[in-house]
């Protein structure tokens, strides 16, 4: 009974969720950590929830949206253009490409744990089934055909929430991101 009010009530979870843990006498430590990946996930749908507002495509906003909510130091210009092309399911090809919010996603893993590959790999696939589960496809077209554009929002909060749970999760390093040129190749 719990499990299903957990999940249906929502926010209302925080409360429970803490009430029950300190009466089994959890370290206040994990009350803190709760609420902030909550804290960070609500900034991230503010954030994401805005630039699409603005007409950002799903792929910038939910990229910029990260980024601005957890610290970058790469220019905006340039996390821009990294997520460009993946506009309308890469290159707008929609039936045949993946959700621009998905890639997203999975670049935000790769810039806020840059050298841990396995591990980006691993999450990368997570959020893929988590995204996969929620819309039952990772196809932009299909998407956009079931739902009309008025689902994307959803896609990049989907996206957006999971991508700031799992870093969290892992204990990612947020703000501390920097890439610069030496010799033609990026360095971190």
């Amino acid at each position: 009974m719990k499990k299903i009010l957990i999940s249906a009530i929502g926010m209302l979870a925080i409360v429970t969720v803490q009430k029950v843990k300190s009466q089994e006498h959890i370290p206040e430590t994990d009350i803190y950590q709760t609420e902030e990946r909550n804290d960070m996930m609500e900034k991230v749908r503010v954030e994401i929830t805005r630039l699409r507002e603005q007409n950002y495509s799903c792929s910038q906003a939910t990229l910029l949206g990260i980024c601005r909510t957890l610290g970058s130091n790469l220019p905006e210009q340039q996390i821009m253009a990294f997520s460009a092309g993946f506009r309308g399911g890469i290159g707008r090809s929609y039936n045949e490409g993946t959700c621009g919010a998905l890639s997203a996603g999975i670049m935000a893993l790769g810039i806020y744990l840059p050298d841990e590959n396995e591990k980006t790999i691993a999450l990368s696939k997570e959020l893929f089934d988590h995204f996969k589960q929620e819309n039952g496809t990772v196809i932009c077209g299909n998407i956009v055909q079931k739902h009309g554009f008025s689902r994307c929002t959803g896609c990049c909060l989907c996206i957006g929430n999971k991508v700031a749970e799992l870093l969290q999760r892992e204990k990612a390093q947020f703000g501390t991101v920097q890439m610069f040129r030496r010799n033609g190749r990026i360095n971190k």
